[in-house]
């Protein structure tokens, strides 16, 4: 019996567009309702996660959130923490200069607010697109290292996807284990602490609650959500996932999320 269900948001329970599906609605509702914990995970920030829970469903501190791709998860009503893994100092000087070098945008967080020098190309374009996507204002500052201070939940760099492609690969030869990247959506390249991931916030997620981590669904459509479905006990792509991770699911579904994916998995593997 699966006793914790763990979600992607965007392009998972809710449409391309935004919207939230009545039967995705539904399904969670009646989830939280029979005692199965809900579990939503994303790469976005806490606050900006807290807003579009509380439109998903009534927040409450039996269910948990899972945000910046696993760097900090937090009580879904008051946002305490759990347990959190910043970056630290050393890796944002490396990644604020490496973004100045090759000019690109950049943004970090402190306090659930977000900050971007602002002097790439595209920069005001860029900063638009994440405020309308996310409904999160993104400020400007001349220093974000001094902004942001010595840690941050992690950096987001916004791009082109081919240029994603390259600097992940460059960022990721530069690490040494000091930090990970991760791909959250083709424009979005995450710097993250290198134990933060949504899988290994599941595992110590489940774990912290008394659930075997056997006991545990995890379903989700991009590249961020690939570690989550591995160390679930039921990973579960959703029918509008990338194929990379249809490649390591355990069950890629029949409905994408617009058409109620969520609703699919209540009723295949929580009846």
């Amino acid at each position: 019996m699966y006793r914790l269900l763990a979600t992607d948001i965007d392009d998972t329970i809710l449409a391309p567009d935004g919207t939230l599906p009545a039967e995705n609605h539904r399904a969670l509702e009646e989830l939280h309702r029979r005692g199965i914990t809900v579990v939503l995970s994303s790469g976005r920030a806490t606050l900006s996660m807290q807003r579009v829970a509380a439109r998903i469903m009534e927040l409450a501190d039996d269910e948990y959130l899972i945000s910046y791709n696993g760097a900090r998860v937090v009580r879904a009503k008051t946002g305490s923490p759990v347990f959190e893994w910043p970056i630290t100092a050393d890796i944002i000087a490396d990644t604020i200069s490496y973004a100045r070098d090759n000019q690109l945008y950049l943004q970090g967080y402190r306090n659930g607010e977000v900050y971007t020098v602002g002097n790439a190309p595209n920069s005001d374009l860029r900063r638009r697109d994440y405020e309308a996507s996310t409904g999160m204002p993104v400020l400007l500052t001349p220093d974000l290292h001094e902004t942001v201070g010595d840690t941050t939940p992690k950096l987001l760099i916004i791009a082109e996807p081919d240029e994603i492609t390259r600097h992940m690969a460059a960022l990721d030869a530069a690490s040494a284990g000091r930090y990970r990247v991760t791909r959250s959506k083709t424009h979005y390249l995450e710097v993250i602490h290198p134990l933060a991931s949504k899988g290994e916030a599941l595992r110590r997620l489940a774990a912290e609650l008394g659930i075997a981590i056997e006991e545990t669904v995890a379903a989700g459509d991009n590249h961020n959500d690939i570690e989550m479905i591995q160390a679930a006990g039921l990973g579960v792509a959703v029918a509008n996932a990338i194929p990379e991770l249809k490649e390591n699911a355990d069950v890629v579904l029949e409905r994408t999320a617009g058409e109620g994916a969520i609703a699919e998995i209540a009723e295949r593997f929580f009846r």
